[in-house]
Parts: C-alpha cells; sequence; structure tokens
C-alpha cells in the first residue's frame, strides 16, 4: 500500500509575495486613511458649531430671553457660551478635542467674534472658518434668521 503524504501550508516564497503585496498596499492606504481621517474630524467640528449655534437659539425662544452670547476666540482656539445677565461663562468648547490640528482660522460676525441670540429667533450674522493641517476649510455661514450652512474645500 503507498502512503501519500498531504503537506497543509505555504511555501517560503508564498509568505514572501504575499508581505510584499501588503507592504505596497500599506505604502498608498495609510497616508490616504490618515487624510481622511484629519478631514472628518474637520466635518465633525463644523457640524458641533452649527449644532450649538441652534441649541442656543432654541434655548434663547424657550426661555424668552436676550441674553446668550457665543463667543469665538481665535488665539486660543476655542468659543464659549454665556450670559450677560448673571455675567456666567456655561461653557467652553476647545477645538483641539475634535482633533489634532483643527482651528479657528477667521471669524467675522459683524467685524467682531459674537454671536448674540434674541428671543425672537434672530441672531448675529456672520462666518466662522475652521482649518485643519492639511489645508482643508470649512466655512460656517450664519444668516440673521439662524439659518446655518457649511461650504468644505477639502484637499485629499
Amino acid at each position: 500500500m503507498k502512503r501519500t503524504s498531504i503537506q497543509n501550508g505555504y511555501t517560503l516564497v508564498e509568505v514572501l509575495i504575499v508581505i510584499a503585496l501588503m507592504t505596497i498596499i500599506s505604502t498608498f492606504a495609510i497616508p490616504a486613511w490618515q487624510n481622511y481621517s484629519t478631514n472628518i474630524n474637520l466635518r465633525t467640528a463644523a457640524r458641533e458649531i452649527m449644532a450649538d449655534i441652534f441649541n442656543t437659539r432654541q434655548r434663547a425662544i424657550e426661555e424668552n430671553r436676550n441674553t446668550y452670547l457665543l463667543t469665538f476666540n481665535v488665539a486660543n482656539n476655542n468659543y464659549a457660551l454665556s450670559r450677560t445677565d448673571i455675567g456666567n461663562t456655561i461653557w467652553t468648547k476647545s477645538l483641539s478635542s475634535f482633533g489634532k490640528g483643527i482651528s479657528i482660522q477667521n471669524v467675522n460676525f459683524n467685524n467682531g467674534s459674537i454671536v448674540s441670540f434674541q428671543r425672537r429667533g434672530t441672531i448675529t450674522m456672520g462666518t466662522v472658518v475652521l482649518s485643519n493641517l492639511i489645508g482643508s476649510t470649512a466655512t460656517i455661514t450664519v444668516q440673521i434668521t439662524a439659518r446655518t450652512y457649511v461650504q468644505y474645500n477639502m484637499q485629499k
């Protein structure tokens, strides 16, 4: 009776070819993934600011107050919600919490950096421009009716 030997496994050449292919693929995939991730962080920061503007407007309407201010600080790379009647900052959010390199590039609300919220639902109109390390930008535009939208200029 003949014995047949069954060999399971891979040869050294096959393993080396797979390793070489994985190295080549990862050389292209990792930088693309890093840029994609950086751009996602920028989008997240822009959406968060838009949500904060919407929520603060709703709060001013519900409480029937003209006392809410959203102040953008380019130097400290953050923005804060405050009430003028009590002189307190309610919260401060830093853009560094959205990822490395996300920053406030420019703010212009009636030649200032403060958005004021009225009890009737109107707010200060203007723009906030955010940027990241690879040069992508997000321009948040706020209209007096509180319609807020964002335009992206993404770098790959």
